[in-house]
């Protein structure tokens, strides 16, 4: 960030290895550290404390757990109108919501963490730092430990704010709704295909089952399945009968 972006006090917090300052950017800002294209969902934290320094981005999550049920598709058993949940971006990473730039004893980070608040948070995730070059490693375990703590603290520190929060899941839904939309129409049409299917099965299944339950109808079925007589006349046998005799006619 720029030294031009202005910040707030957003609240500090005494953690086992000292105290840490929170500070929140006073503008709208941006996901990526390195783009200018506002994302009005980020919210972006400088942080200060002993031996840490940097900023954090979080940007609300929707939790969303998919499971595949009857087809070979993904189908949300958890959908949310507004996220719940958060994305913590506290390093660098491809392919994330939000990044941060954050340095804990002499570890610069990488990655971030998702958090549900709706589910019971495991603060045990793992943390990695960046190495010159290309990839990241595992952190050191004070390092670990210290970033657990932080991010901890931020999190609920921000959860405080119910406001900001929820102006923040506004941005997001207001962003994601075509997409959303979207998915939700094609899901739709494939489940009532199959609910069309469904019922058709459902009332052969129906029908079949109260013909078996039911003793009346049961030996009705059974007697309209009998074979019919046949009824005698002139020149003719019912099958299963003696052959009558040839009688060559008088004269």
């Amino acid at each position: 960030m720029s030294e031009t972006e202005t910040f707030e006090y957003a609240g500090h917090v005494g953690l086992s290895f000292g105290t840490v300052y929170f500070e929140r950017l006073a503008v709208e800002p941006n996901g990526k550290p390195w783009t200018t294209f506002p994302d009005p969902w980020v919210t972006a934290y400088r942080v200060t404390g002993p031996r840490i320094r940097g900023t954090i981005r979080i940007a609300p999550k929707y939790d969303e757990r998919v499971v595949t049920w009857h087809t070979s598709g993904p189908n949300e058993i958890a959908w949310e109108f507004l996220p719940s949940g958060f994305y913590v971006g506290y390093g660098r990473a491809h392919h994330v919501d939000c990044e941060g730039d954050l340095e804990v004893w002499g570890s610069k980070l990488a990655e971030g963490v998702h958090v549900y608040p709706k589910r019971d948070m495991d603060w045990k995730f793992t943390v990695r730092r960046r190495e010159t070059g290309i990839g990241d490693y595992a952190a050191p375990k004070g390092t670990r430990d210290k970033t657990r703590e932080l991010i901890k603290a931020l999190v609920e520190l921000h959860q405080e704010d119910a406001a900001l929060v929820h102006a923040k899941a506004v941005a997001l839904a207001r962003e994601k709704r075509a997409k959303r939309t979207a998915d939700l129409a094609e899901e739709y049409r494939e489940v009532d295909r199959m609910l069309r299917e469904l019922q058709g099965r459902h009332a052969e299944l129906q029908m079949r089952r109260s013909l078996m339950e039911d003793q009346w109808s049961f030996e009705t079925a059974i007697d309209e399945a009998a074979p019919k007589a046949e009824r005698k006349v002139a020149g003719t046998w019912t099958l299963g009968e003696p052959r009558p005799a040839f009688t060559a006619p008088a004269g």
